[in-house]
């Protein structure tokens, strides 16, 4: 009787400490095409990927059309490596809606995205399209200082640009996004 109290005993004070628990994410499967830490630097890894930054993405393909760039100094709520925070707290943003399109090949390929509320908890709300496909209603309307972490989200692209649009819902919020990976899932 003893070690199941002690069991839900640490539980419960766990459960009341107000340390959250870590994210728990399934794996991502499938090659590398582009990891972006955006308005931040590259030569980092998470989950196994190589990120870049935003720059080298630009050389690369990636279009961004009048974005601002956002730094801030959070700890993310649940703590997080160090990699996966500086990707969290470099972000790009535009009032209303952010566009993002990538030159590359037609394919199929998974998408995902990170967050992190860096603002007021649960103001924002963002939709996702990927090439005029609607595939997120609810991304952000996370507490202050938390995070996630968005995808998969397939794609079969046909032409030669990958076309991204992020909207929020209040239109005078911005829509903001930290870091995109863009893989290749194994058949």
């Amino acid at each position: 009787m003893r070690p199941a109290f002690l069991l839900i005993a640490t539980a419960l004070l766990s459960a009341c400490s107000g340390v959250p628990e870590p994210m728990n994410f399934p794996p991502i499967e499938g090659a590398l095409v582009r990891g972006v830490n955006f308005n931040g630097k590259g030569g980092f890894e998470i989950d196994g990927y190589r990120w870049t930054s935003q720059a080298d993405s630009k050389a690369n393909g990636m279009m961004l059309r009048d974005v601002e760039v956002l730094t801030t100094e959070i700890q993310p709520q649940p703590s997080t490596d160090e990699n996966t925070q500086h990707l969290l707290n470099t972000s790009i943003a535009q009032t209303g809606q952010l566009n993002i399109d990538q030159v590359m090949y037609g394919a199929q390929y998974d998408l995902y995205f990170w967050f992190m509320e860096n603002q007021r908890g649960s103001q924002r709300s963002m939709s996702i399209e990927i090439e005029d496909q609607l595939v997120e209603t609810e991304m952000g309307n996370l507490p202050y200082k938390s995070w996630s972490r968005f995808g998969p989200y397939p794609v079969d692209l046909s032409d030669g640009e990958l076309n991204i649009v992020l909207t929020t819902a209040d239109p005078s919020h911005k829509a903001e996004v930290m870091g995109m990976l863009l893989i290749k899932p194994d058949n």
